[in-house]
């Protein structure tokens, strides 16, 4: 699975040279195409990072005008991260690129097999937070 991973998030990050960003930067842009406004406590779940290295990511993308920082209309403590119309747009050319990637590692997989994939992956990936509570 470790070999699996790297060998496909070596081949993206190549993909994602001509665009500026890192794998790390592309997985904060994609979360918040798909899900507007997170947190950074929501970021960190769904960008695989943690949350001082999020707010390091956070201020890359800021600085290249792709995110900002809003505060949260319900809460005035919370803070909420939001693609800038830039942000989208950068965003929306790299979507099909990355489903280009997608289908090249799910050639020779079955429409069921690909969605028995899915679930599995992501049983493992909350499986896997119950490491946190280890010694």
């Amino acid at each position: 699975m470790a070999r699996a991973t790297s060998r496909m998030g070596n081949a993206f990050s190549k993909a994602l040279k001509p665009f500026g960003l890192n794998l790390s930067e592309w997985r904060v842009c994609a979360s918040l195409l798909y899900v507007p406004g997170q947190t950074l406590s929501e970021l960190s779940l769904h960008a695989s990072s943690d949350i001082s290295a999020l707010s390091r990511i956070i201020d890359r993308l800021e600085a290249q005008e792709l995110v900002r920082r809003e505060r949260s209309a319900t809460d005035g403590r919370s803070i909420r991260v939001v693609l800038t119309d830039k942000g989208e747009a950068l965003a929306l050319r790299i979507v099909p690129v990355a489903k280009r990637h997608e289908s090249v590692v799910l050639s020779g997989f079955a429409a069921g097999d690909v969605k028995v994939l899915r679930t599995m992956l992501l049983r493992l990936f909350e499986n896997a937070g119950a490491l946190d509570d280890l010694p």
